[in-house]
């Protein structure tokens, strides 16, 4: 932590909503310093961090903000805000919509977690609808999106993401929150037995128990590849809000399900980076997982880019082949990885059209094609990557947001 920029202390310092008197001191304290406002702008930025940043510098030490930095941190604020609402609104009629058609569903992330964990929708960004439904339900429910006007522009096997006619509003339909071959299937017969309702603008929906959004907050930290400060202060805020989680029944679902590496690494990150106490026994636990501290080590430096030398991105893959605890896991993740690598693609097609007698040439061309693929991503990185010193100029590389 200690080779954290000031404008970096001063956002993680500022990624809560509630903030005791020693914060603000240390807020104000980090203030006085010669901050590089347009860089810890856009670092909030691009970690999704803007509201928090603005709500916490505006009722702590306003005064001593540049000016035209806080106008930029309020129209933010206040366009999220609008925005938040719109998408609220969007999102009960869209569950109200199932409902009425029979096909039952579950929102998570986005205007719940923003209400029930953050307790106001202006405090978090959130860009799309997190809708889960039954697999059965699944061809029904997509249908009935296109009814309402979406067009389906992106597919996984777990969830396709559609856009309304205006694209304002994104959908992004689940028959499973994870992808087949990752731990911890949290399929909808598993978590409708334990809903619970949160009341939202214009209504009612249910969703995630605590316990059940503690699991599913610790697999979007590990799911993606781009890792964003905003999903950390998910978690966060979740275990500051809620007190009364079953710690006990938390570690017997993630062991069950093969997760409970990777809920002990996004509670880490948490403790780490933000300073979330742990009760004891889940701190205890991450004793016994010694690899930890090597990823929560990567993290800072994805998070950040602390490093002077060419940061090379840790891929999804990768993080999660190292937090599965299963061998059956390990495996499927393997196979999975194999298939990408090995089973040509329509690229692999392009590049050189081949007839049909010589199409087992493919599976040659694919590893080929992929590697030389990766070299030139890294000679891109070389060439543009910037120095620590140089990073707080305008050409400073950010997580997307």
């Amino acid at each position: 932590m200690n080779s954290f920029r000031p404008e970096i202390h001063l956002l993680l310092d500022c990624a809560r909503t509630c903030l005791d008197a020693q914060g603000a001191s240390r807020i104000k304290s980090l203030i006085s310093e010669d901050i590089d406002w347009t860089y810890l702008s856009r670092i909030a930025r691009g970690h999704r961090m803007m509201p928090l940043l603005y709500r916490t510098l505006n009722s702590t030490c306003s005064d001593a903000v540049p000016k035209e930095i806080l106008q930029e941190l309020r129209e933010h604020f206040y366009a999220n805000a609008g925005r938040n609402l719109f998408l609220t609104k969007e999102l009960i009629k869209i569950v109200e919509f199932f409902e009425a058609h029979g096909i039952p569903s579950i929102p998570y992330k986005g205007p719940v977690l923003a209400a029930s964990v953050y307790g106001n929708l202006a405090f978090r960004e959130f860009g799309d609808l997190d809708i889960l439904v039954r697999e059965r339900d699944y061809p029904r429910a997509q249908r009935l999106l296109v009814d309402l006007g979406f067009r389906l522009t992106i597919e996984h096997e777990w969830e396709n993401e559609f856009v309304d006619e205006s694209g304002k509003v994104a959908v992004d339909l689940h028959q499973r929150i994870a992808p087949q071959d990752f731990p911890s299937q949290l399929t909808f017969d598993y978590l409708c037995k334990r809903l619970q309702p949160v009341v939202l603008p214009g209504g009612t929906a249910s969703t995630l128990c605590s316990e059940h959004t503690l699991l599913m907050l610790s697999i979007q930290v590990t799911k993606d590849g781009n890792l964003q400060l905003s999903k950390i202060c998910d978690i966060a805020e979740l275990l500051r809000v809620d007190h009364h989680l079953n710690w006990a029944q938390v570690l017997k679902e993630t062991h069950r399900l093969g997760g409970q590496r990777m809920l002990l690494y996004a509670l880490r990150l948490a403790r780490d980076l933000i300073g979330t106490a742990l009760p004891q026994e889940i701190a205890s636990e991450t004793l016994f997982h010694p690899s930890l501290n090597g990823l929560v080590a990567h993290a800072r430096r994805q998070l950040f880019h602390l490093d002077d030398s060419v940061y090379e991105p840790r891929p999804a893959d990768c993080l999660r082949w190292v937090l599965q605890e299963r061998l059956r896991d390990k495996l499927r993740a393997y196979h999975g990885f194999l298939h990408d690598v090995v089973v040509p693609c329509e690229p692999d097609r392009k590049l050189l059209p081949l007839p049909r007698e010589l199409s087992f040439l493919y599976y040659f061309i694919r590893p080929v094609r992929l590697l030389g693929k990766r070299g030139l991503r890294r000679i891109e990185r070389i060439v543009t990557r910037p120095t620590n010193h140089d990073c707080g100029n305008d050409e400073t590389p950010v997580m997307p947001g």
